[in-house]
């Protein structure tokens, strides 16, 4: 299944991603390098046990922070090489395939961790979407019905479409408002 590519890279770390990350962890946020290496597109916490196998160096687990443009910020659980080298390197591709990611290191951080999200627009719709995202429900019914209302509110016809796909909404799935 393909993920939704609204959902972007930061392409450097404001003052908004910055206390999103301080929410997460101790750790000061990093701009990494993103390599993603052959046999490392899906999951990385299956990708990067053989990757340490085959190339040394260790795990280093913690957060991975994309945007949604002026709606959202959204982390996830994540865990990125730190080679041999000392460098710190994100060896899976990020949702929009961005030429680095923005991560924030945090021990606690783990497969099972539910995702983290900061609304960046003021909509009680995307709070409540947020809620039950939040308690696991972000398939049922109800949480469908507001995210297409957060869409409908929030995107804008240029904006890459929700399905995956990396055409414009507006070629693609277009919202009717």
């Amino acid at each position: 299944m393909r993920r939704a590519t609204f959902l972007s890279t930061p392409p450097k770390l404001t003052g908004e991603i910055r206390r999103f990350c301080a929410m997460l962890s101790d750790a000061e946020p990093a701009v990494l390098k993103a390599v993603p290496f052959p046999g490392c597109d899906g999951d990385c916490w299956t990708n990067l046990p053989a990757h340490v196998g085959r190339f040394g160096g260790s795990a280093l687990t913690g957060w991975r922070v994309v945007v949604w443009p002026r709606v959202m910020a959204h982390a996830e659980p994540h865990v990125v090489w730190l080679s041999p080298k000392d460098e710190v390197i994100d060896v899976t591709a990020t949702p929009d395939r961005a030429s680095h990611s923005v991560f924030v290191a945090d021990p606690a951080a783990t497969q099972d961790t539910r995702p983290r999200r900061l609304a960046l627009a003021s909509d009680s719709n995307l709070t409540r979407w947020m809620e039950l995202a939040d308690a696991g429900e972000e398939d049922s019914d109800a949480a469908l019905d507001l995210f297409l209302a957060v869409l409908r509110k929030h995107a804008r016809p240029d904006d890459p479409c929700y399905c995956g796909s990396g055409r414009q909404m507006r070629k693609c799935h277009p919202i009717k408002k």
